[in-house]
């Protein structure tokens, strides 16, 4: 009986999971073969065929993961200390900093975009300052580059990751840190074999939370990236406001959906150690 009504509890969870991504996953494949318009047609895989005959858009998946990887690597080295510290730190102060964590989330995606073209731009804040080392001229920018892009998904992904990585922080005993201390355990190795493994579920949930995003990403690149800083975003965007074949733009989509899935597999296989030192059993 108890059975029963876990399975009757669990119904609305399995409805809006089948309405929100079951149902459209379908119709992305049957757009993609041909079928959104007349489900009595022959199944066409004219918009695959069109996706193997050229190289281009492989290489635009490589890129698209490879920018979201680099990208999420990036935020993880600068939200994984942001998050400990903020976790180790008085609850007041506490309350502050992850008020300005949150702070980004208040601005429209579209202004923090532009705010960072203007913080990169020639002549603008970052370029002047760092002009007064020498190294470069306050005239010089990485607008319109690839590199520019990698650090707008960055930067947008570092308020997930310092809130993910924070709560996961805040979960760890001090008192399992100071007891490994007190028992001779180094630095590195409270780190690798307490913090590092306790925290790793949380930084893997927050990895996909913003990795997913970046490999899809289309506006940043749009903006930032210029002509050669163009990912397979672009092109599924393309391909459905622009060209109107949706058809392509579904079978595009599909192929990034089997791309992150596959690297999440990967890396999923890759940090099942870790997985294995966070459970104490």
């Amino acid at each position: 009986m108890k059975t029963k009504r876990r399975w009757f509890l669990s119904l609305p969870g399995f409805a809006i999971l089948a309405s929100m991504l079951v149902i459209p996953l379908l119709l992305q494949v049957a757009t993609s073969l041909g079928l959104a318009k007349n489900l009595s047609e022959f199944p066409r895989a004219d918009s695959w065929r069109r996706i193997f005959e050229s190289t281009l858009y492989l290489r635009l998946l490589y890129k698209s993961m490879w920018t979201g990887l680099v990208a999420t690597a990036i935020a993880i080295l600068i939200a994984w200390p942001a998050g400990w510290v903020i976790s180790r730190v008085p609850k007041g102060t506490q309350k502050v900093l992850l008020g300005a964590v949150i702070l980004p989330y208040l601005v429209s995606t579209i202004l923090l975009i532009y705010g960072f073209f203007v913080l990169l731009a020639g002549n603008g804040p970052l370029m002047s300052m760092i002009s007064l080392t020498n190294l470069i001229s306050a005239d010089s920018s990485i607008l319109y580059t690839h590199t520019a892009t990698v650090l707008m998904l960055a930067y947008e992904a570092l308020p997930v990751l310092i809130l993910v990585i924070y709560a996961s922080s805040a979960s760890i005993d001090q008192a399992l840190i100071d007891s490994a201390r007190s028992l001779g355990a180094s630095r590195l190795k409270r780190f690798f074999h307490i913090v590092l493994p306790l925290t790793m579920p949380g930084l893997v949930a927050g990895s996909a939370l913003v990795f997913v995003p970046a490999v899809g990403s289309f506006v940043e690149s749009q903006i930032l990236g210029g002509p050669n800083g163009i990912l397979l975003g672009n092109v599924i965007s393309d391909q459905i406001r622009r060209i109107n074949d949706p058809a392509f733009g579904a079978a595009l989509s599909l192929m990034l959906l089997s791309g992150v899935l596959t690297a999440a597999y990967v890396f999923g296989r890759l940090l099942k150690p870790l997985y294995r030192g966070s459970n104490p059993a």
